[in-house]
């Protein structure tokens, strides 16, 4: 006879198996087997007791659960929920040490008793048991469970072989492993040909790198500190350690006594499963800032990452599941992240990798493919050109026809400053800025002096989220010709992404008065001023927009929102129809039309 549901719920993370993003999910015990709830879903999952498998056996006092489903097992539900596992098996005995027997494993009585002596004199010395049998594990035993990993992913992704790539990759290995001195491991790196955007450290000193984390990184900086990461994580060896964690403390004592690893049946799952908790991870971060003053890389490109993976993060997981509680959190907040590192006092630094090493390395697993878009902004930015923006990823003949010319020309003259820009002009076009990056800052450095080359320098790094490069980016545009309205536009839409209304409001005003007639200006301090929740200012603000352009379509949908903050449904739903009335003018017609749409519709109105 099924037990009945006991009615409560418990949050856990749910992976699909095809990334590393988990969603949060509400998990209830019922009569058939596993409810599995997203917000905002209508049809809940649900997960018969009799199709749920675990990698390791199941024990009543577990603090957390890893489960899967038959046949298959890719889609996977974490529960850190220490009455989970109690709950679970009464209704699973399946997945108990009872009924389950260890593959690979008949430990006789001599080590059974063995293994009770380790973890109780463990307990009884009163330290960390997991660490402590992490680092008894022979380094054999180590290196064979890093394999196994690496093995199980190199199944299902090919491992990049470019030689110039490789050996790009080898020089940053090394130059990082030297900086580690007396705490120096024996580490290897492998790049899989893997979109995703990751990078993770197995037992033994393995550590993984993704192809999408090397292609979409903003620059050689940002790898380099991800791998210094990583390596602090093998330094303290926090995956043998998650490991313990994972499957037992008795399990792990048997890997120490039985010298094997084949004692796990899907260790490559578990590993790339776990979750360090808050103290390895600012452990990992403080190795990681070691290793880069060490080698003398700048740890800017560490916080740059950080930014970067908050501005690719959905919109709709922002703020919202159990990971974001900092109770319950196990990786320490973005923000205090970010503010340790950028605290960090400035010390000499080189680039971590020649620009022609940072080509290769982005090329080993074959041709970057096209990054993918930034998040359209919701304040529709208005760009210093009113002509339209390309579309992100799409292929331009015309780019590729500059790109093949000034590629050409460089092979024969690689000073020719003229190839450099137009090269880098094209792969902007493209929306391939990081490339650009590269041919704007070797121009800059055959011509220091060009203001031009600094402002494509400046539109790159904002584009890439380099937020505050991008500003110093501007800063010497500025100084070098102080009335370029572009550049000054350009650090008034990084200083409102920055929540830096005043800096923002004085670019914007300087512009309005040096140039009355550059209309994205007044459009873009009216949004400052709406950000701001300087409402009625920002009304003025539109409406002097519009009267000096009245087809300018985003003034409309910035207004119509104004108003709908200040909770004048009527007149911004006259807005929100003026604009869907006109073309979508300018770069930020698109985004008017498709929010005049949406409120609308929550507004009931048709």
């Amino acid at each position: 006879m099924s037990m009945p549901s006991d009615g409560r719920r418990y949050q856990g993370a749910f992976g699909n198996g095809r990334t590393a993003v988990t969603t949060p999910v509400d998990v209830r015990l019922t009569s058939h087997g596993l409810e599995i709830r997203a917000e905002g879903e209508r049809q809940a999952r649900l997960w018969p007791y009799a199709e749920l498998q675990s990698s390791v056996p199941l024990l009543v006092d577990d603090k957390d659960v890893l489960l899967s489903r038959a046949p298959g097992g890719l889609e996977t539900l974490f529960v850190a929920d220490a009455t989970f596992p109690r709950a679970l098996l009464a209704r699973t005995p399946a997945l108990s040490p009872a009924r389950r027997r260890w593959q690979g494993v008949r430990p006789g009585l001599a080590l059974v008793a063995a293994v009770a002596v380790i973890a109780g004199g463990i307990w009884a010395l009163d330290v960390s048991p997991p660490q402590t049998v992490a680092r008894m594990m022979p380094q054999q035993v180590r290196e064979t469970l890093g394999r196994n990993v690496v093995t199980s992913l190199a199944g299902q992704y090919r491992a990049c072989d470019g030689a110039a790539g490789r050996a790009a990759l080898d020089r940053l290995t090394q130059r990082l492993s030297t900086a580690a001195a007396a705490n120096a491991v024996p580490v290897q790196v492998m790049l899989l040909d893997w979109g995703l955007i990751n990078a993770f450290a197995a037992p033994g000193g393995q550590i993984i790198l993704t192809r999408g984390l090397v292609q979409q990184a903003g620059s050689a900086d940002e790898v380099a500190a991800v791998l210094a990461h990583e390596m602090g994580h093998a330094i303290e060896l926090h995956p043998e350690t998650g490991l313990v964690r994972v499957i037992g403390l008795t399990a792990a004592a048997q890997l120490i006594l039985a010298g094997s690893s084949g004692t796990l049946s899907n260790i490559g799952v578990i590993l790339t499963q776990l979750r360090y908790t808050r103290i390895a991870e600012r452990e990992a971060d403080t190795h990681a800032l070691r290793l880069l003053k060490g080698a003398g890389i700048s740890p800017k490109g560490f916080g740059d990452f950080f930014e970067r993976l908050e501005g690719r993060r959905p919109a709709a997981q922002q703020g919202k599941g159990i990971t974001d509680y900092e109770v319950i959190r196990t990786h320490p907040l973005t923000a205090e992240r970010l503010a340790m590192i950028r605290a960090q006092p400035a010390y000499p630094a080189t680039p971590a990798l020649s620009p022609e090493d940072w080509r290769a390395l982005r090329e080993a697993c074959g041709a970057p493919r096209p990054p993918a878009p930034a998040p359209a902004a919701p304040s529709g930015d208005a760009t210093a050109s009113p002509t339209p923006a390309p579309t992100p990823g799409k292929q331009s003949p015309q780019a590729e026809q500059d790109i093949a010319e000034a590629t050409r020309t460089l092979a024969n003259n690689p000073k020719d400053v003229a190839a450099l820009q137009k090269r880098a002009g094209a792969y902007a076009r493209r929306s391939q800025h990081d490339l650009a990056l590269l041919d704007y800052a070797k121009a800059i450095e055959l011509k220091p002096d060009d203001a031009a080359l600094h402002y494509g320098r400046g539109l790159a790094l904002q584009n890439l989220r380099r937020h505050e490069d991008a500003i110093s980016a501007y800063d010497e545009v500025l100084r070098l010709a102080p009335a370029h309205a572009n550049a000054r536009n350009g650090r008034g839409n990084v200083n409102r992404t920055l929540r830096r209304w005043d800096a923002a409001l004085q670019d914007f005003e300087e512009l309005i008065r040096t140039r009355p007639d550059y209309i994205h200006a007044r459009y873009n301090r009216a949004m400052v001023l709406r950000e701001a929740d300087r409402l009625q200012e920002a009304l003025g603000a539109f409406s002097e927009t519009m009267a000096r352009d009245k087809d300018y379509t985003a003034a409309l949908t910035g207004r119509g929102l104004t108003h709908e903050k200040m909770g004048a449904r009527e007149a911004a739903i006259a807005d929100f129809r003026a604009a869907l009335a006109m073309p979508a003018k300018y770069n930020n017609g698109a985004w008017a039309h498709r929010v005049a749409r949406e409120r609308l519709k929550a507004l009931g109105a048709k």
